[in-house]
């Protein structure tokens, strides 16, 4: 007789081939498109300001620019400081 398991099933988290554990293709996307506008050479660390400020004269989209201006007054080290405050991130990929 074959044991049947009911609501204790674990079913494996479901995320995109070529996505990182935790995040979605278009979270994925959404950060690489962060990071286009606001990183290079000497970027970090950096604080709010300087991030938008940085986004503007590079003339990123608006997204962007709402996106940097919704994150806390602090300096932020590297991109995954970004990514992370803004819930991109993904599970565990930048800790």
């Amino acid at each position: 007789m074959e044991h049947q398991r009911g609501d204790d099933r674990h079913q494996p988290d479901i995320h995109e081939p070529g996505s990182p554990e935790g995040m979605s293709a278009e979270e994925v996307d959404a950060r690489s498109d962060l990071a286009r506008w606001i990183s290079g050479v000497h970027a970090f660390p950096a604080d709010k300001k300087e991030l938008v400020e940085r986004a503007q004269e590079q003339s990123a989209p608006d997204p962007v620019l709402s996106a940097l201006r919704s994150l806390p007054d602090r300096s932020y080290d590297t991109m995954n400081d970004v990514a992370k405050e803004l819930g991109l991130a993904g599970r565990g990929q930048f800790d």
